[in-house]
């Protein structure tokens, strides 16, 4: 093989230190080549930054962006897709079709439904909806004869928390492991048979350990360095996690043999100690206005919400924008901010976007404005966190008007979440990990995105890589680009 890599969903090299002794092969691999120091803007989307070598004003490829529909609403819908037809972006796969080179790109978040090909293979990651345990959908698998090897060989195609079917976190690490090893070794075995040039696989169980177990991590390193012993029931687990991906790193290197390997991530995963809500600020602050008559409103909708339970997502889909905001208990005609679930940031309610208030030649005065208020916060009730204009310093690409205008620097690891009642929040999730997975109710449990992602490569793959370059998830897709 060309060139391999492997994807690790939250990869993060502190964290691969600290289980230096389960994992010998990587640890080795790390002394004898080239550790790349990444940053990573978690406003955009990893994957998709090396998928396409571009970034998230270019392809819509957020995490979480406003729909602007009409309303300040938000989601975290996004496939690849999107980007079909546009010129500018040759994904990956597409870069090695143009080339004529056989390639096998196996479970990176964001290719499901999977694109048609002819000299490769894809087979596609859960989510956009497609969160089942068991079976293997057609628009997962590029073709026919791969589907049919995958379903011989018992493939899983996700785990995900919070879930129903799996009752204990013991099972959830069973299912985990089953998962990852099984992935693996068809990826192996489809890329020998296919004699695939170019492959890239993700493992996306290593993500979900560390959201769980971020809190226990901290606690076993803190261990170690203090030479006692972490007590927690689940270091075995844990230890064993990390002794499986490094076996798994070791196959993949030695079963095929790429002449460059780069071990990367779309994060790292750091300790989420703390949630926040923007929007207590603002309010506090005069920059967004609750409703007259909010309470009420706030009542109707948890009554809606028990009254139609699970059926109430499909029917807010059904009800026009302007019937939407009546419901809403801000004052959109006199608030000039909000902020949102998962974003580390604040949304100016300007004319354009969200027909607020904010004329757009005014929108930098009002950024300029709320970052001052913020920052002269004492540092220690913002966390240290602070407010820097944002969109105005992106790349202007046809989904720039997507980026919230004030980003949160310094936030990594503080979960933002619209519906606490403070600025900053205590986690009650981090600490001990409950052996009952129904306890579990967030898939970031005691840990959240980091903006460093690990990137470990041959010496021969560096190689490729100029000084001036910047050192973000971009650089991945342009090694591919340049060794291919």
């Amino acid at each position: 093989m060309k060139l391999l890599i492997y994807g690790l969903d939250g990869g993060d090299l502190e964290i691969m230190n600290i289980f230096k002794d389960q994992m010998p092969f990587f640890q080795n691999f790390l002394n004898e080549n080239e550790n790349i120091e990444l940053s990573e803007d978690l406003i955009n989307r990893g994957w998709v930054e090396i998928l396409t070598g571009k970034y998230g004003s270019d392809t819509r490829g957020f995490y979480m962006a406003p729909k602007l529909d009409g309303t300040r609403q938000c989601s975290t819908s996004f496939n690849m897709k999107a980007v079909e037809g546009d010129e500018n972006i040759i994904p990956l796969w597409e870069l090695a079709e143009r080339r004529k080179i056989p390639y096998f790109i196996m479970n990176v978040p964001t290719t499901t439904p999977v694109p048609e090909t002819t000299y490769g293979i894809v087979v596609g990651s859960a989510g956009g909806g497609l969160n089942k345990i068991e079976g293997i959908p057609e628009i997962l698998v590029s073709d026919t004869d791969t589907r049919k090897f995958l379903e011989e060989n018992d493939y899983i195609v996700d785990v995900r928390i919070p879930n129903d079917e799996i009752q204990t976190t013991e099972e959830l690490f069973e299912q985990v492991s089953e998962k990852e090893l099984k992935r693996t070794k068809c990826f192996i075995e489809l890329s020998k048979k296919n004699n695939i040039e170019f492959g890239f696989l993700v493992n996306r169980g290593n993500t979900i350990v560390q959201y769980l177990c971020r809190s226990v991590i901290e606690d076993y390193k803190e261990s170690l360095r203090e030479g006692k012993k972490c007590d927690s029931w689940v270091v075995p687990y844990l230890e064993r996690h990390f002794k499986e991906l490094d076996l798994q790193i070791e196959s993949l290197f030695k079963e095929l043999s790429p002449e460059h390997f780069i071990l990367t991530a779309d994060h790292n995963i750091v300790p989420s100690k703390y949630w926040a809500n923007a929007n207590i600020f603002l309010k506090e602050n005069g920059f967004l206005k609750a409703k007259k008559g909010s309470k009420g409103i706030d009542l109707l909708k948890k009554f809606a919400k028990k009254m139609l339970g699970s059926r109430l997502k499909q029917v807010s889909k059904s009800i026009k924008p302007e019937f939407k905001n009546t419901f809403s208990e801000y004052d959109w005609n006199s608030s000039v901010a909000f902020g949102h679930t998962y974003i580390p940031g604040i949304f100016i309610n300007d004319k354009k976007r969200f027909n607020g208030p904010v004329k757009v030649e005014d929108i930098n005065k009002v950024v300029d404005q709320i970052c001052s208020v913020f920052n002269n916060i004492p540092k220690d009730e913002r966390m240290a966190m602070t407010a820097i204009p944002y969109r105005s310093q992106q790349n202007k690409g046809k989904f720039w008007e997507f980026l919230p205008d004030i980003k949160f620097q310094g936030s990594e690891g503080i979960f933002f979440h619209e519906k606490i009642t403070q600025l900053i929040f205590e986690n009650p999730n981090y600490g001990p990990i409950p052996k009952q997975l129904s306890k579990v109710t967030h898939a970031a449990f005691s840990g959240d995105k980091g903006a460093n992602p690990v990137c470990v490569m041959t010496k021969k793959t560096k190689e490729y890589i100029s000084e001036k370059q910047k050192k973000d998830l971009t650089l991945i897709y342009k090694l591919v680009n340049k060794i291919l």
